[in-house]
């Protein structure tokens, strides 16, 4: 498989120390100017990975990603060496599949890193993230499944809290009565949602709710989905919930231990780890965001983590958080 990678200097020094810092001898790379790829993108872009420098300025990047609807290329990424993008998530919502930010552009891929840029564009490679290291104490076993947990086993697992963002403002715009409905859909679509990353809804309140996931990924990683959410927040809100005004959510992530309970029996829970994602999710989480506390910031794809930066501490641990998602 080939890289390129689509600069308007295809002599740029700083792209090509790049590519020898963070590509294979297996992935051979080229850079070819922004223009020659214009005419040559059907001979060159099928079975490549393509990576355009952000420096061409997002009309043009995402005028040239268009191209490659025609062709079977493995995906595509920006480099923004500078780190000037205001929004990275317009590449997203134009299909990208990476996104390397400025410290990353100067450090260069570390190992497996590209190969999960490679699975989040498409069918997932031969390599992917460890995440034992981001697991909880426990963890590394293989997780029984839901069904099989005994009730008050202790148990290691990954806490999401989703809610619906920006509750004042929908409450003056749609009223009452619509909002409840709002609430109660969300809660039911989170139910399914969450089953594709193999997670279970777990304890439904008024404002939000708490999602357990394994302690390893079992199934689409969980932030990755929060995130495609984000980013389909408008689509989602018109055809899933039938709304005619913005919609936004709001996830937090933390990792830890608790007592299993099957839902609708966690009245009498006690656990700390809980506690604080409830409170992570209700007090430090902001609307069209994604956070995360550090025992789960390692959950966060490689792909993605350019997106998130420090995000300061709350009740004794530090964050992340994404960028915010622009409407």
């Amino acid at each position: 498989m080939n890289i390129l990678i689509c600069a308007a200097d295809p002599a740029d020094k700083a792209l090509s120390a790049f590519a020898a810092r963070s590509f294979p001898a297996a992935a051979p790379h080229e850079i070819v100017a922004d223009a020659a790829f214009a005419r040559t993108f059907r001979k060159k872009a099928p079975g490549a990975f393509v990576y355009f420098d952000a420096g061409l300025g997002r009309e043009r990047v995402i005028e040239l990603a268009s191209k490659l609807d025609e062709v079977e290329c493995r995906g595509w990424g920006v480099l923004d060496r500078k780190g000037e993008t205001g929004d990275p998530a317009a590449y997203f919502f134009a299909g990208a599949g990476d996104y390397v930010g400025a410290a990353l552009f100067k450090s260069g891929f570390g190992p497996g890193r590209f190969d999960e840029a490679l699975a989040f564009s498409g069918p997932p490679g031969d390599a992917g993230p460890d995440e034992s290291a981001a697991a909880p104490q426990g963890a590394r076993e293989s997780f029984p499944g839901w069904t099989a947990l005994e009730e008050g086993a202790a148990i290691a697992v990954r806490f999401c809290y989703a809610a619906v963002g920006r509750q004042k403002e929908l409450l003056e715009r749609i009223g009452e009565k619509r909002l409840d409905k709002l609430r109660e859909d969300f809660a039911a679509f989170l139910e399914s949602w969450s089953k594709e990353c193999g997670g279970i809804l777990w304890i439904r309140e008024t404002a939000g709710c708490l999602l357990l996931f394994p302690p390893l990924d079992e199934g689409m990683n969980p932030v990755l989905a929060a995130f495609r959410l984000l980013l389909d927040r408008a689509l989602i809100g018109y055809e899933v919930f039938k709304l005619e005004v913005p919609l936004s959510f709001r996830f937090a992530f933390h990792a830890g231990r608790t007592t299993w309970q099957r839902p609708g029996a966690t009245g009498k829970i006690v656990s700390e780890d809980v506690n604080f994602a409830f409170h992570l999710g209700s007090k430090a989480a902001g609307d069209g965001y994604i956070v995360a506390s550090s025992e789960a910031e390692k959950a966060v794809p490689a792909s993605l983590r350019d997106l998130f930066s420090a995000a300061g501490d709350f009740e004794g641990r530090t964050l992340v958080a994404s960028r915010r998602f622009k409407d």
